[in-house]
């Protein structure tokens, strides 16, 4: 989708900084006004999706066309007149990234999606899951991420653990995230574009969201609700792979995301209890017959014994016990070593 912007400012040296990196983002096509008057005539002869300004270039008198939303590059020190202060604000002077993610966060409320979506056909959604903690699951799940971003796809990890730990590698801020999403979860908002709105970059190609605010904010989901954030994310069109870090409750929850991914990866650790668990989980005979084919196994802290479960699903790698106490240290090595190697198994 392209979204039509007239950008305006008074600042010819600001808006030139700002219109240089906006016109990095593909989905935006920019007009660019420095006064008053070019810009109301285009405002009353051309179709724009959104109006971006300063106080100095609109003042509100030109009536905007149905659907078009202004947003204004908001300056303490500006004079703003009486019909412009209702509009939404943005402040002008801050990291133009920041300018880009919450444009799209606020047309996303205007340009209202009904699910018409095409979808990729080449996005996999990748499933993580141990029943038993402490497995390294997500280790593995961000190592496989990582690696799946180096070899050029477009990445998004998503984690469902009520107490997460990624931000270990993933860092976190006090902006929006998963949380806000859900709650859009059942509007007619664009959600390709919200989501894309609360993005988080780690490095090329590797995205996430900041986590849920909450515990409560995931135990408030239904399994339908988990199912529908991740089809709508697997739709997006924003992505090639989506790597699902599961907690290690086997509910109605956990069965919903099995339903929707393309492959469950399970993660298996060599010790009695890690193992115990492993093989009660391979027991529940309505699970295997209806998710087996998507499945296989990971053995992680490899100690070069054979596991103690049955081999009735593929395994797809050993990663062997690394001794290192930087997690992301730990994650960055896997991912550009051998101990990524299972991660071949994962690309279609």
């Amino acid at each position: 989708m392209l979204i039509r912007i007239a950008v305006a400012d008074e600042n010819e040296e600001y808006l030139g900084r700002l219109v240089r990196v906006l016109e990095e983002y593909k989905d935006l096509s920019l007009s660019v006004y420095t006064d008053r008057s070019s810009l109301e005539k285009s405002l009353v002869s051309r179709s724009f999706d959104i109006l971006l300004f300063g106080a100095g270039v609109y003042d509100g008198q030109v009536n905007l066309k149905k659907n078009m939303l202004a947003v204004m590059l908001w300056d303490e020190e500006e004079t703003v007149s009486e019909a412009c202060r209702s509009f939404p604000k943005i402040n002008k002077y801050q990291r133009i990234s920041s300018i880009y993610k919450q444009i799209l966060e606020l047309y996303a409320d205007i340009c209202q999606d009904v699910g018409g979506f095409t979808g990729r056909n080449s996005v996999v959604s990748i499933a993580f899951y141990s029943p038993a903690g402490g497995s390294g699951k997500t280790t593995l799940a961000l190592t496989a991420a990582t690696k799946l971003a180096m070899l050029g796809y477009k990445t998004f990890y998503i984690n469902f653990e009520d107490m997460a730990s990624e931000d270990c590698y993933l860092p976190q801020d006090s902006e929006k995230g998963l949380s806000e999403l859900a709650v859009y979860l059942n509007s007619e908002i664009n959600f390709p574009m919200k989501l894309q709105s609360l993005l988080h970059t780690k490095t090329d190609h590797l995205y996430y969201l900041n986590h849920f605010e909450s515990p409560n904010d995931i135990y408030a989901m239904t399994e339908q609700e988990m199912g529908e954030l991740l089809l709508k994310i697997s739709r997006s069109e924003l992505f090639d792979y989506v790597v699902v870090d599961m907690g290690v409750a086997l509910d109605a929850k956990a069965l919903s995301v099995f339903e929707q991914v393309q492959k469950i990866v399970l993660v298996e650790k060599p010790d009695a209890i890690a193992s115990h668990k492993m093989k009660r989980f391979m027991e529940q005979t309505h699970i295997m017959n209806l998710y087996k084919e998507k499945m296989v196994r990971v053995l992680n802290f490899d100690n070069g014994q054979p596991p103690e479960n049955s081999d009735q699903i593929p395994l797809a790698g050993k990663v062997g016990r690394v001794q290192n106490p930087d997690s992301a240290q730990l994650i960055t090595m896997l991912a550009t070593s051998q101990g990524a190697g299972f991660v071949n198994a994962l690309i279609r």
